[in-house]
């Protein structure tokens, strides 16, 4: 089960509470253009404390179901549901279906953090995920250095990779790339504005 195909699914995971990700995303922007995060920490503007993890994986997630929702043409919701396996579930709607999604969030982290890696040792990493033909997962290309899809050595264990990253320092132009288990494409989206706020409707699943 994944965004290129579909299976069965918890009933409880309809009762969960469902995100926006345009709203989210749009929420995040208005706090860092609030707040004085020149003047904070690195680990705290960054969101890389463990206090505020919860909300940098809620970034994420909503980067990653906007994109997938701008090449679906059709809403994204997602729900924090952390898991063994994953820590998030979308949600969409596609010819009369209703299809949810397990997603494992990670991230290509800055050169300049302590116990930085290669993009290949990242994915390396993902072996541990036994048995996931139905799992997600998502990477976060967080860092300014290109990538070269085709050279790296893909996980045979899960069941779509999908990548996104900033094009734009500001961050408001974005590359996702996927499935790359399945050749994969890559499509581009802009970061959600103030007046696209009232657009993409109520959560529901």
């Amino acid at each position: 089960m994944g965004f290129e195909k579909a299976g069965r699914v918890p009933r409880e995971w309809a009762k969960r509470d469902w995100f926006c990700p345009r709203e989210i995303l749009i929420g995040y922007r208005r706090i860092a253009l609030e707040l004085p995060l020149d003047q904070m920490s690195y680990p705290v503007a960054s969101l890389r404390t463990n206090k505020l993890k919860r909300y940098r994986e809620g970034r994420q997630a909503a980067l990653f179901c906007y994109g997938i929702s701008q090449r679906l043409g059709t809403p994204v919701h997602f729900a924090l549901i952390e898991d063994s396996s994953f820590d998030v579930v979308a949600h969409y709607n596609k010819d009369g279906a209703s299809h949810f999604v397990k997603i494992q969030l990670k991230e290509w982290v800055p050169r300049f953090l302590p116990r930085a890696q290669t993009l290949q040792n990242e994915l390396g990493k993902l072996s541990k995920y036994t048995e996931s033909d139905d799992l997600v997962v998502a990477v976060h290309l967080n860092r300014d250095e290109i990538v070269r899809i085709n050279e790296l050595q893909m996980p045979e264990n899960i069941g779509e990779l999908w990548f996104f990253g900033a094009r734009t320092l500001d961050q408001l132009e974005w590359t996702l790339i996927g499935n790359c288990l399945a050749g994969g494409s890559a499509s581009d989206f802009t970061y959600p504005t103030e007046s696209d706020a009232t657009q993409g409707g109520t959560a529901t699943a």
